[in-house]
């Protein structure tokens, strides 16, 4: 097909025009798959009548040939569309992350917050336990280093966490000796434990709060500092996500354009 060779400039200039005839492509490459099964039923049914018509079979394979022609050609003219339009979304999705000003989402770091502030599309900076701050450039961190001090307060009572029925998770424990059952162990300073770092920071919140209460400390006693707050940005992006171009409102099954920014590895906004 010669769209196959004018893919890329119909992206380059014309993505909303390239992006229809893909579509338009697909159901194309349904109708002629559904024709082409007729055709080859009909060739069986030809094989087995007793009058059977050689003739005719050999002009029904001959269209089947055919057929079977334009759907390596749609096939192989949809991997290169496909290929194009990839590109395309790489190319806002980067131009997209130039534009943000990470700095533009910074907050003051000395506020502290408590265990129940909503902690989702933020990102620490510290925090503190009986007073005592301890700076961390992630959740995963703040987890880490959580676990570290109690370890210290406590060894027994600590390593007593890994069987502890209150510290086991829907799919998986939040502790194991040998990382075994976690998703992404990470193994605590000084301690004979692992804990799973795979985790939101709604979720490390819960992990925290259980933890402290295991060790008779008040939740009060434990603050949190941010460092950004990025919740408007992921407001936005998400209204981004799903407004639909008006010339696209009828149609039966839109297509979404991915954005994609830095997270951190608990799947919060990073920067």
């Amino acid at each position: 097909m010669e769209l196959e060779k004018i893919a890329a400039d119909l992206y380059r200039g014309f993505p909303k025009n390239a992006e229809k005839l893909s579509r338009e492509m697909e159901r194309l490459s349904g109708l002629l798959e559904e024709a082409g099964a007729a055709v080859m039923m009909e060739i069986e049914k030809e094989k087995y009548r007793g009058d059977k018509d050689p003739d005719k079979i050999k002009e029904y394979r001959r269209i089947y040939r055919s057929i079977r022609k334009e759907l390596d050609s749609i096939e192989t003219c949809q991997s290169q569309f496909s290929l194009e339009q990839n590109l395309l979304k790489a190319q806002r999705e980067k131009n997209a992350q130039e534009k943000i000003d990470y700095d533009a989402y910074r907050v003051d770091e000395t506020i502290p917050y408590s265990l129940a502030t909503v902690l989702t599309n933020k990102k620490p900076s510290a925090f503190s336990l009986y007073g005592q701050k301890y700076e961390v450039d992630s959740w995963k961190q703040m987890l880490m280093q959580t676990c570290a001090i109690l370890n210290r307060m406590n060894p027994m009572l600590f390593t007593s966490l890994e069987t502890d029925p209150d510290l086991q998770g829907r799919k998986r424990p939040y502790f194991s000796r040998d990382g075994a059952g976690l998703d992404t162990p990470a193994k605590i300073p000084d301690a004979d434990l692992y804990v799973e770092t795979h985790v939101s920071a709604r979720y490390l919140k819960k992990m925290i709060t259980k933890l402290l209460g295991k060790y008779d400390i008040p939740e009060e006693e434990f603050l949190i500092y941010l460092k950004k707050d990025f919740t408007a940005l992921h407001e936005e992006t998400f209204r981004e996500r799903r407004a639909v171009p008006e010339e696209e409102a009828g149609r039966e099954e839109p297509a979404q354009e991915q954005l994609s920014f830095n997270f951190d590895s608990e799947g919060n906004w990073d920067a």
